[in-house]
């Protein structure tokens, strides 16, 4: 039986195209954070010393920590790899970026809490099946022949 239904409504109404979502997601929410992990590392020198340091490890190793966590963790965001156990780190990184900014208003919080908003919701969904995740949870439950 066919259905008179508009392509439109079935395409809004599918769940088809969800792991293309989050692929696209992870992609763009990744790229963009990696951008500012490298332009943290390309400054390195200039931010030593005036960097933020909420936790007391010193400004420099909490410059080295936000930048492997910027750049490592969107690398394995972006690929799929290790996915949720990657966007804890960068949770918590924008937690911190929130926290530590001087004027905790909304305009000024903004961009962390977009950040953290979109990184909740990849760890709710997962990777989805576009990911270096799926294919290792594929290859484990293969059985044995």
């Amino acid at each position: 039986m066919k259905s008179n239904q508009n392509p439109w409504v079935r395409f809004l109404l599918s769940e088809r195209y969800a792991n293309l979502a989050l692929l696209l997601l992870r992609l763009f929410v990744s790229g963009m954070m990696l951008t500012h992990g490298v332009a943290k590392l390309e400054n390195f020198t200039a931010l030593r010393e005036g960097f933020p340091d909420p936790i007391g490890w010193g400004a420099g190793l909490s410059l080295v920590m936000i930048i492997l966590v910027e750049v490592g963790c969107s690398l394995m965001v972006i690929t799929g790899l290790l996915t949720r156990f990657a966007v804890i780190p960068l949770v918590f990184a924008m937690i911190m970026a929130m926290t530590t900014h001087p004027d905790m208003s909304l305009g000024s919080i903004e961009l962390p809490l977009l950040y953290l908003g979109m990184y909740v919701v990849i760890f709710i969904a997962g990777p989805g099946k576009c990911s270096i995740d799926f294919l290792i949870g594929k290859t484990i439950a293969r059985p044995e022949a």
